[in-house]
């Protein structure tokens, strides 16, 4: 019987040991878990502060994360106010929809995202004329001295500004006469250039009339004007107009593509003969010394483009765009009002290498616009070859 409590005793004191001991394990466990879930309890309330604080912030909040960590328009991550959001989402869109390659051919020039360019240029251009007058039966030919302006231009952002002076102008100590303004639109899909151009009594070279041939200093010629061209490139995945003359893209591998669109054009050329020796005025036909043609086409354009990789880091590209359309003369122009079948011719080639950052480029362009009719065969051209070094930044 004794043998019997001693063992009991001994059973008793065991359990109670094993229950105190889970007591003290428990109660161990929640003191060292304790600091945890106060600091969990802690960050949750932090975070709920903050987002409080972004609400409240409102329109200031997002200004501040672009001032601290920059800002990129396709940066998903910023919440902006709702009016500036669908800009920025409609903005989205229209440069997916409209600026879309496929890599393997055309991609971003340079080492990383570059948002700004600044070019170092020279431009010369030309003015030629050449025809036919008094029924097709009189040759004539002139062309302009070479203008050649100097200076840079510097874009970015869809912003973009030029200076340049003309040298020769400058170094012979006359005044500019010569005006020139003109703007371009580029996309994959869509190329939009914009022009407008004059000369007032500038001095050109007669170098034929009738049968006679020399070079004679002429200054009884005026020229004004302007237009609009748009096209579009089809297989704009592939090509890169961008490419060869904004230097906006790079162009891995030759391509190219059909391109048609629609002009808008206004030009009016004055020949005042009356300025002409004696001796060359009886080439005129029946005396006549006074010449205008002054017209406005509009019609369609059709072509073809094509970007030629010749090595890694060297591009050739030739793009031809004649046009077909309606003329229509003024009563001013030599014969009159009167409605003509409009020709005109779009040309331009374009050498660029591109060397990391850094571009170098040799551009040439030729706009002619061709008047004829059963009297007169007039050809007034543009003719414009440009070098430029460039750096992306």
């Amino acid at each position: 019987m004794k043998r019997i409590v001693t063992s009991l005793a001994f059973l008793m004191l065991g359990w109670m040991a094993v229950w105190a001991s889970d007591v003290l394990l428990l109660t161990d466990t929640t003191v060292l878990n304790a600091p945890v879930t106060d600091s969990v309890t802690m960050r949750l309330d932090s975070i709920a502060m903050n987002l409080d604080s972004v609400n409240h912030q409102g329109k200031d909040y997002w200004k501040r994360v672009i001032f601290r960590h920059g800002w990129s328009i396709n940066d998903t991550s910023i919440v902006y106010p709702k009016v500036l959001d669908f800009g920025v989402k409609t903005y989205r869109w229209l440069n997916h929809a409209l600026n879309y390659y496929d890599t393997a051919y055309v991609v971003n020039p340079g080492k990383g995202r570059k948002k700004f360019k600044v070019m170092l240029k020279n431009s010369n251009w030309l003015d030629f004329y050449s025809g036919h007058l008094g029924k097709w039966e009189t040759p004539v030919q002139l062309n302009s001295d070479v203008t050649s302006l100097f200076g840079f231009h510097i874009s970015g952002m869809g912003l973009s500004f030029t200076y340049m002076i003309n040298a020769r102008d400058l170094l012979a100590g006359k005044f500019i006469r010569n005006r020139r303004l003109q703007f371009s639109f580029t996309t994959s899909r869509i190329f939009i250039e914009g022009y407008y151009r004059k000369n007032d009594q500038s001095t050109v070279h007669l170098h034929r009339l009738g049968n006679w041939q020399g070079s004679e200093i002429f200054s009884g010629l005026k020229r004004e004007g302007y237009g609009l061209d748009a096209y579009y490139i089809f297989n704009h995945t592939h090509y890169s107009q961008a490419a060869a003359y904004c230097f906006s893209k790079f162009q891995k591998r030759s391509a190219g593509s059909l391109m048609a669109g629609i002009y808008l054009s206004h030009q009016d050329v004055v020949m005042d003969m009356s300025t002409l020796e004696p001796e060359l005025k009886r080439y005129l036909p029946n005396q006549v010394t006074d010449y205008r043609f002054r017209y406005r086409d509009f019609g369609f354009m059709i072509g073809y483009g094509y970007s030629w990789v010749f090595h890694h880091g060297w591009l050739y590209n030739i793009t031809v765009v004649p046009s077909i359309g309606y003329r229509h003369s003024f009563p001013n122009s030599i014969e009159g009002k009167k409605s003509l079948l409009s020709t005109n011719l779009n040309g331009r080639m374009a050498l660029v290498r591109t060397a990391g950052n850094f571009f170098y480029a040799l551009t040439f362009n030729h706009e002619g616009h061709w008047y004829t009719s059963t009297n007169h065969s007039f050809y007034n051209s543009y003719s414009n070859l440009d070098l430029t070094a460039g750096f992306r930044f």
